[in-house]
């Protein structure tokens, strides 16, 4: 007769049985989930967002406001003040072109330019006070300050010579032309003073308009559309340079030579 089994070993055999059965089961299962994710094909990123580009207005060209500043001064244009276009100056266009004298239509001057010695239509000469024997002159288009006496030459003597004319803006201003080259008047380009031909331009009329102030003896010329600024002498040369009267050239009015 066979020998009886004991239960509890029998127990323990069935829990070890199962045991290893649910470790079979977990094992197959995680290597199942193992293998299909490594199957898998790799997950593609997802593509970044675009942002939105705003959209943009066209282009508008706009026409600039019309200037309601109210003109304060006409343009002044005396009857003997020749006309004409320039290009370059005048040792550049060849002899200037001679006009009729004609009567003056411009407002009378200032008392104080008449006392000064600056009568419209004369001739005359314009020397520095601090340098005696010297004079205001053009060469080649340049107004500079020369040595210039009765035994210079006579291009020299005439190229210190000027025609006094009433301010081409202002009559109680004046303008410098030429005594040797008629048309072409004393004007300032960036702020350098220079012989140029009369043009038919306001900032012509304007550049060459220059306004007698009495210092002592003699006059300092103030710009006519530059009023913070007068004729000073640099170096042989003449500027207009943003001083007062008192520290301007002081110019005496002198006969011609």
């Amino acid at each position: 007769m066979p020998e009886a089994e004991n239960p509890a070993t029998t127990r323990r055999v069935l829990i070890a049985v199962g045991a290893a059965s649910v470790l079979v089961v977990g094992y197959s299962t995680m290597a199942t989930m193992l293998l299909t994710k490594s199957s898998a094909s790799p997950r593609t990123p997802a593509a970044p967002r675009a942002r939105p580009v705003p959209e943009t207005s066209p282009a508008i060209s706009l026409p600039p406001t019309p200037s309601s500043a109210p003109v304060t001064s006409a343009r002044v244009r005396p009857a003997d003040a020749p006309t004409g276009r320039a290009t370059a100056g005048p040792y550049l266009q060849g002899p200037p072109r001679h006009s009729a004298t004609a009567a003056s239509s411009s407002p009378t001057p200032h008392a104080s330019v008449t006392r000064a010695g600056l009568l419209v239509g004369s001739m005359i000469g314009l020397g520095p006070a601090d340098r005696p024997g010297h004079r205001l002159r053009h060469r080649d288009s340049v107004a500079r300050v020369d040595a210039i006496t009765a035994s210079s030459s006579s291009t020299d003597r005439m190229d210190s010579t000027f025609v006094v004319r009433a301010g081409r803006v202002d009559g109680h201003c004046l303008s410098f032309e030429s005594g040797n080259h008629p048309g072409f008047f004393l004007r300032h380009r960036d702020f350098s003073l220079r012989l140029d031909r009369v043009t038919d331009s306001a900032l012509f009329d304007q550049d060459s308009t220059f306004c007698p102030v009495t210092v002592g003896n003699g006059i300092a010329l103030r710009s006519v559309n530059y009023p913070d600024r007068h004729l000073i002498l640099a170096a042989d040369r003449i500027r207009l340079e943003p001083v007062p009267a008192r520290y301007a050239t002081t110019f005496q009015v002198l006969d011609p030579l």
